[in-house]
């Protein structure tokens, strides 16, 4: 049995203000993309990473020594492409990732991949909600009517799949699918959940950059 991983590193940047796809974006002196792929191949046998094709190069210059494949236009065809690549055994698993949580922790990764072990057919880490929560806006701008916070969480990547059941629901799914747990869930998957870790935040706007690089920094020093 392998342990492998796909981390999709497709994003633009846009929201960051980057000119340059968000995983090339340097914090703490490396690229987020390097950062993802140096903590899950503390986990992973092999790693693949999906990149925009027009960034192919720069990409395999990151993360020396790893594969590194072309994505597609939506997130779901890019980690098919990656599962692909990695060549999977049905029997093996494979943790899905995302380069924009480069800094979730190890602990957290191997969470999942332990509750593959024990029979699930797939792990996904979340987190609590914090925040106040409402439903969106009225067309006449209403607020919307409170979301009890206590029911639902933030969901996290990396998401963990015995490999046959994630390939399966790749095959079956149908398109627009947000996240692969719900490709898995909709093909009859048993999904469980386990708990995640704020350091698995998405980097996503120029604010969250300052706090990747305080957990950087942090990791620099505890090394």
């Amino acid at each position: 049995m392998t342990i492998a991983a796909v981390v999709t590193a497709a994003g633009s940047g846009t929201r960051l203000g980057a000119d340059l796809p968000k995983a090339l974006v340097p914090v703490g002196g490396m690229p987020l993309v390097a950062w993802a792929v140096d903590a899950i191949s503390q986990v992973a046998d092999a790693v693949v990473v999906t990149a925009p094709a027009s960034h192919l190069d720069q990409f395999r210059a990151s993360v020396p020594g790893v594969t590194v494949v072309a994505g597609a236009d939506s997130r779901q065809d890019s980690v098919h492409a990656g599962l692909r690549a990695l060549g999977l055994a049905d029997d093996d698993i494979v943790l899905i990732h995302d380069a924009a949580r480069a800094f979730q922790t190890a602990d957290v990764m191997l969470a999942t991949v332990d509750a593959v072990l024990a029979g699930a057919d797939g792990a996904v880490p979340v987190v609590d909600v914090v925040d106040t929560l409402v439903a969106a806006p009225a067309a006449n701008g209403a607020l919307g009517d409170p979301v009890d916070r206590t029911a639902v969480r933030a969901v996290q990547t990396p998401q963990t799949f015995r490999a046959a059941a994630i390939l399966d629901a790749h095959r079956r799914g149908e398109s627009g699918a947000t996240d692969d747990a719900t490709l898995a869930r909709a093909c009859g998957y048993r999904v469980v959940a386990v708990g995640g870790h704020e350091d698995g935040l998405k980097v996503t706007r120029p604010r969250d950059l300052a706090v990747a690089s305080a957990i950087a920094t942090s990791r620099k020093e505890s090394a």
